[in-house]
């Protein structure tokens, strides 16, 4: 083959590359986002979908109706911001993890002192959450820092309230 045929040939498989390449918009946000940014999106949202699963296991069984209260709201508040979540993660090209089914499991065997088990772990994980909402909320990433901002005085509520509860337990 002579010079110029090989040179449209490359440069043939360069724009069939670039071309290739600028329709993966997702990737290209991807590549952008930052480690941290990206360990943020997925520990939320293992987060998220265990307050759900750990309240759904226990919502028809706790006895006391504050810690009962706090188990609905929990599924509607948390499932709200969890599809929030994945759709701010599917514009920056992640991929969230699947939902366990291993959390409920083991709480919907839990029979004994259900109540103050759901509540401390409600605590803890809302202690987590926080901290975890407040770095967030100093993200570069103006869309991952709004998120979290917006977020974080909900789940600050939800600590404070099993707090609460817990106290008077």
């Amino acid at each position: 083959m002579n010079n110029s045929k090989t040179h449209l040939l490359r440069l043939a498989a360069g724009l069939v590359a670039a071309t290739f390449l600028c329709s993966l918009p997702a990737k290209a946000a991807s590549s952008t986002l930052s480690h941290s940014d990206r360990i943020f999106l997925e520990k939320a949202a293992k987060s998220g979908m265990k307050e759900v699963d750990v309240s759904r296991a226990v919502q028809d069984r706790v006895v006391n109706p504050q810690v009962k209260s706090t188990a609905t709201m929990m599924i509607a508040e948390h499932t709200a911001a969890n599809e929030e979540l994945k759709a701010l993660a599917a514009s920056k090209g992640v991929t969230l993890p699947a939902e366990t089914v291993k959390v409920s499991e083991k709480w919907s065997k839990k029979d004994k002192d259900l109540d103050d088990d759901y509540i401390k772990e409600m605590k803890e994980d809302h202690e987590d959450a926080v901290e975890l909402f407040e770095k967030a909320a100093k993200s570069d990433d103006a869309d991952i820092a709004a998120f979290a901002r917006k977020t974080l005085p909900a789940l600050q509520h939800h600590l404070s309230m099993v707090k609460e509860i817990k106290k008077m337990r």
